[in-house]
């Protein structure tokens, strides 16, 4: 005899809390919601809140960090070409809690949150894709300008996909021209 599962599958409960908490910060702003509010607002405990996110500014990057993620573990095979690791930014789920936060960053009061996050993740980037080219022709100076200008592509990317109506564009189209603009402006 088997017993059902309990709770909201894994996926759906990140959804519905990504929704609920955009709706929040909609209404009356990112700094003025609570994560007890997300949580009522979400149908789930605290608790699950906690086992899906670290803190609220997860829930705005959740699905962009998991694209990142993606990058790193690809930069650090070294059977595999630059251009393919920086290609696999462009798979996976959209992020479109991050592109409604972008757009309407003014309204949900995370200019700033965006900002930071923006550069804590650009940086991050920069410095694999730094180690990475410099492991492939040791020159550390040229390596941190080749990793900080497609770190910058990739995250534009998300930025412009956004501010063109993420729902109407294909996000891997947009990351696909971005690392063809630095290709031919890094070489």
């Amino acid at each position: 005899m088997t017993t059902p599962a309990r709770g909201r599958p894994r996926a759906s409960s990140h959804e519905t809390i990504a929704d609920a908490a955009t709706e929040l910060f909609l209404e009356q702003g990112y700094e003025a919601t609570s994560v007890t509010e997300i949580t009522r607002r979400a149908g789930v405990s605290r608790s699950s809140f906690f086992n899906y996110f670290a803190g609220k500014s997860d829930i705005l990057w959740f699905v962009f960090d998991r694209r990142v993620d993606g990058v790193l573990a690809a930069l650090a095979d070294p059977k595999l070409p630059l251009t393919d690791a920086l290609a696999g930014f462009a798979t996976g789920p959209a992020p479109d809690t991050l592109a409604l936060a972008i757009v309407d960053a003014r309204t949900m009061g995370v200019e700033a949150e965006l900002a930071n996050g923006r550069a804590e993740r650009q940086l991050r980037l920069a410095e694999a894709i730094a180690a990475r080219v410099s492991g492939d022709d040791g020159a550390g100076f040229r390596a941190e300008i080749v990793g900080a200008g497609y770190a910058a592509a990739l995250v534009a990317a998300v930025w412009h996909w956004a501010g063109l109506g993420a729902g109407r564009h294909r996000l891997d189209e947009v990351v696909a021209e971005a690392l063809a603009a630095a290709r031919a402006t890094l070489g």
